[in-house]
């Protein structure tokens, strides 16, 4: 397969990994995209706080986290709540990152239903997902 034919192939898939995968990503939930770094505090600060608020009865079975790692080859898929998947860097083009963290909640088409950047908060996270709910139901 040549350069070309890779890069169509990339349009095709909302998300991809490093080697150029499809991310699988529900077809039932809104999702939070959150590009991450290992190296960045507030990211790793962040994951407890998503991960405590996205279970709760308000927003459980409605999001599923979707983390790509922007610093590292390696990825983490043994927390179903919160998988990281290394990012590959055409994901940029739909998702600009200007600093992490950067987390888009998104339709599973890939629209764009709400734009955070850096850290959240308990309190500011569960606004966003509101306001996330409320846009995808128009």
């Amino acid at each position: 397969m040549n350069k070309t034919q890779e890069r169509k192939d990339f349009h095709k898939y909302l998300l991809i990994d490093k080697n150029g995968n499809p991310v699988p990503l529900p077809e039932d939930k809104i999702i939070v995209l959150n590009f991450m770094a290992y190296s960045c505090n507030s990211c790793m600060k962040e994951i407890p706080v998503m991960k405590k608020i996205i279970q709760e009865p308000e927003f459980k079975n409605k999001f599923q986290i979707i983390a790509m790692v922007i610093d590292s080859e390696r990825g983490d898929l043994s927390d179903p709540i919160f998988p990281i998947y290394p990012n590959h860097k055409q994901n940029f083009v739909r998702f600009p990152v200007p600093g992490t963290p950067t987390t888009y909640i998104i339709t599973p088409k890939g629209k764009k239903l709400v734009t955070i950047y850096g850290a959240v908060t308990e309190e500011n996270f569960r606004k966003f997902l509101r306001e996330a709910l409320k846009k995808a139901e128009k």
